[in-house]
């Protein structure tokens, strides 16, 4: 399975249940923001749509996503379109300065939060510092998969995933000891 593979390494720096909710709403806010700045980047027009440097960005990730899995590609489709649509309105709306104001704010709470997260729950370094790629462009649908997992979907991928960890002898365990 070759989603489950790639979301190895992603996983073993994301078990702890508080540190994943955190990356749930902390990969989304980074994400938008860089479709915020990448969307005043106008490239070119099809059929009077403009498209910018946040859309390319986005068809290229997604992209790679539907090469890993077809489920999760989808519903992380749904997710980029939705924050680059709110991205794209913003951009028209809002005057440049703002738009960085937005941008640097956001960086700093969505990269903060997990930060927080890796240090004080997960008791690890994020995997930032190990791999750029996974934490800029793998990162949406690795959370998108995380959320499926916590509502009971996809249980074989999760099942491949945990067993992976644990063949690298990277599974931890973060119930209480009684």
């Amino acid at each position: 399975m070759k989603f489950a593979k790639e979301m190895v390494f992603y996983s073993a720096y994301h078990q702890e249940k508080r540190n994943i909710w955190i990356h749930v709403l902390g990969v989304p806010t980074i994400t938008f923001t860089l479709f915020l700045v990448l969307s005043r980047f106008a490239l070119f027009s099809v059929a009077g749509f403009e498209i910018t440097a946040a859309t390319v960005f986005a068809a290229v990730v997604l992209g790679y996503y539907f090469s890993l899995d077809f489920i999760f590609a989808l519903a992380t489709a749904l997710v980029f379109g939705s924050l680059l649509s709110l991205a794209h309105y913003l951009t028209a709306s809002l005057e440049a300065y703002m738009a960085w104001t937005v941008f640097g704010v956001a960086q700093l709470v969505g990269w903060g939060a997990q930060f927080y997260g890796h240090f004080i729950f997960e008791k690890s370094r994020p995997a930032v510092f190990d791999n750029l790629f996974q934490a800029i462009v793998s990162a949406p649908i690795f959370v998108v998969a995380d959320v499926f997992f916590e509502l009971g979907l996809r249980k074989d991928v999760q099942e491949a995933v945990r067993k992976e960890l644990a063949a690298q002898g990277k599974l931890k365990d973060f119930r209480p000891a009684h």
